[in-house]
């Protein structure tokens, strides 16, 4: 049984061309960085035949940066609604993973998700955060753990701190995630409610360099987004620069 388990475990160990960290879950961050050397392009399709598309660049062994920008109507009829600017992204890693603590990252994201309605987007962007990971060898693959705390900058509706909880399963060339947000500046207070809202997915990597993944996002149906659960894809490609 011990042997089984051994090799169940050798067999769902990544290569080396498939070990990018995780930088995100849904829609929060975690403490994962793109590769020194490498870039990441992400777009992200949403409602009302809306996308984003994000640029991140592994500068240093501890630092990243990116930007972004997105729109809708991107399919359909009349002219594409842009978003009203350009995101900027950084994030510095102060603390590498340990056998019993966990990664810890500063960063900085101005880029919100979704539709952009009344001088804000649908899920406002995490302004600066702090996240925390911590990765467990488990069977078929590695468990993460992860929660931060951010401040938006975006103050529509509702200012203030919110955080999050979020946990990722690997099985090889899929995975598995969920993330609860507790939506304290989204204008859940204003309407006198007090849950959050919940955030699933699945991705499948179909190449080294290429990720799709699948979300369902509120899928609680909170009031958050009218008591709708909402669908969203994503594709990711990374790359080594040469």
């Amino acid at each position: 049984m011990q042997r089984l388990i051994l090799c169940l475990c050798i067999a769902a160990s990544p290569t080396a061309a498939d070990r990018a960290e995780l930088t995100s879950l849904v829609d929060s961050p975690t403490a994962g960085l793109v590769n020194k050397g490498y870039y990441a392009v992400n777009v992200r399709l949403f409602a009302d035949g809306g996308a984003v598309g994000r640029l991140h660049v592994g500068v240093f062994k501890r630092l990243s940066v990116g930007m972004s920008f997105g729109g809708e109507q991107f399919i359909g009829t009349g002219a594409v609604d842009w978003y009203p600017r350009v995101g900027l992204a950084a994030r510095c890693r102060i603390l590498e993973e340990g056998y019993t603590w966990p990664a810890l990252v500063l960063g900085i994201d101005t880029q919100g998700i979704g539709p952009y309605r009344a001088q804000r987007y649908q899920v406002k962007s995490k302004g600066i955060y702090l996240a925390l990971s911590k990765n467990y060898i488990s069977m078929l693959g590695e468990l993460g753990i992860h929660s931060g705390v951010n401040l938006s900058r975006e103050d529509t509706d509702d200012s203030g701190w919110s955080a999050w909880l979020g946990i990722d399963k690997s099985l090889r060339f899929m995975a598995l995630f969920a993330e609860y947000d507790l939506g304290r500046n989204n204008g859940l207070q204003n309407q006198g409610l007090e849950e959050g809202y919940l955030n699933v997915g699945g991705a499948w990597t179909v190449a080294p360099e290429l990720r799709v993944a699948y979300y369902l996002k509120n899928a609680l149906e909170s009031d958050h987004f009218g008591s709708q659960s909402i669908r969203e894809l994503s594709v990711t490609y990374r790359r080594e620069f040469r």
